[in-house]
């Protein structure tokens, strides 16, 4: 049987992968075939090409549509990299390659013009980024309690979410509402990054590990939120329960705690009789659900603000580390065996989860104007077109 070559535009392959920051390394690693091979595809003087199997897997590693390999360059728009802090505390040997964190950025910047885009075609108005009132202090409290009444978070509010993924949504759309770009970026282990923030004066923009839990992805908004208000473009992977040794983390860690719990509140409910120090796994379980947050932030509050000590704080974290990674292997287990893991996977609404509450806005009302079609949505947000009208009617609920 004869092998059915891609003729794709190798100039093309080299400016995608030199504009992206991709290297070879990364191809060979993300495609499983040979740095050699790829070496020779990248080759203009080369005669060899891959299949179109093989064309089509690098296409996917690069987070592009398998025809662009045939364009030529000049009519391929690429995005630039924004300059940015690299506040990353937790290095990863094996991920010190750049090119995985280098398509995130440019997934999310690729989303924010399709947004643009949408909404002109649309005659929306563009959001405009709302900055808040100068924070004159350096008390993480202050700035907590500043960015609350920007947002208008209310704490009743909180309490009466029923999920920690209604609160994740609760708190992109008060961010969203304030002109902030919020999306999500996959294909980084959230070790690796958690979320980033570019800044710029019109619409700045928070990116989030979709493979991150929702109270994780909570913590992320308000802590990548915090260098949005300093303008301070950074690429982040600390969360609350590691201790942070860049000053700049260490403040955003300690404003996120504090408005997601705010220590008044916290007081308060630990009044209640139902909780009696020492406090058991049972009581720190409800905690979390009342803040709609993880316990692990639960138990760095308690820590933060003296209702346990360190060795107290160690061991509950040592617990709750433990079930996350026998979870996370048994979820592994699972899904090498095709069975389902804890978490089941309601693809319309990881659709909304991943996606910025403007472009679910916007794709909701593309459709409405008969501007998309059902196919068209289930091919952008990467879902089966029986699970559309789900999505339509999850984004419907914010513009009713």
């Amino acid at each position: 049987m004869a092998t059915n070559f891609a003729l794709i535009n190798k100039e093309t392959l080299n400016f995608i992968c030199n504009g992206k920051g991709i290297t070879i390394d990364f191809l060979a690693q993300k495609s499983k075939y040979s740095t050699d091979k790829i070496k020779r595809w990248l080759d203009i003087n080369d005669k060899l090409f891959p299949t179109i199997i093989q064309a089509k897997t690098l296409a996917n590693c690069l987070h592009i549509p398998f025809a662009s390999l045939y364009m030529d360059p000049k009519d391929i728009p690429m995005k630039s990299i924004p300059s940015y802090k690299n506040m990353r505390t937790v290095m990863n040997m094996a991920y010190n390659d750049e090119s995985s964190i280098n398509i995130a950025i440019i997934d999310v910047l690729t989303a924010f013009d399709f947004l643009m885009e949408t909404n002109k075609e649309l005659d929306i108005p563009n959001p405009v980024y709302v900055a808040p009132a100068s924070i004159n202090s350096d008390d993480p409290n202050v700035w907590a309690d500043e960015i609350r009444k920007y947002l208008n978070l209310q704490i009743d509010e909180q309490f009466n979410l029923s999920s920690s993924r209604k609160f994740y949504l609760y708190l992109r759309n008060k961010v969203e509402s304030k002109g902030v770009f919020v999306h999500c970026f996959s294909g980084v282990p959230v070790e690796t990054v958690r979320g980033f923030a570019i800044f710029n004066n019109k619409q700045p923009i928070i990116g989030l590990n979709a493979d991150d839990r929702y109270p994780a992805k909570s913590f992320s908004i308000i802590h990548e939120l915090v260098h949005i208000i300093k303008r301070e473009p950074s690429l982040c992977n600390d969360n609350y329960s590691s201790f942070a040794t860049l000053s700049e983390e260490i403040f955003c860690n300690a404003v996120a705690g504090e408005l997601l719990v705010p220590s008044s509140a916290l007081n308060v409910l630990l009044l209640n009789e139902e909780y009696n120090h020492p406090y058991n796994l049972t009581d720190i379980k409800r905690m979390a659900d009342t803040f709609s947050v993880s316990k692990e932030v639960i138990i760095r509050r308690l820590l933060d603000t003296g209702k346990i000590d360190r060795n107290a704080y160690e061991a509950y974290n040592k617990i709750f580390l433990e079930e996350l990674e026998k979870q996370r292997e048994q979820n592994k287990i699972n899904r090498e065996k095709g069975l389902p893991t804890s978490f089941p996977r309601n693809t319309a609404q990881i659709a909304v989860d991943r996606t910025s509450t403007s472009i679910c806005t916007a794709l909701y009302l593309g459709y409405a104007a008969d501007m998309y079609s059902k196919y068209e949505l289930a091919n952008h947000l990467g879902i089966k077109l029986d699970k559309v009208d789900m999505f339509l009617k999850e984004a419907g609920t914010w513009n009713n």
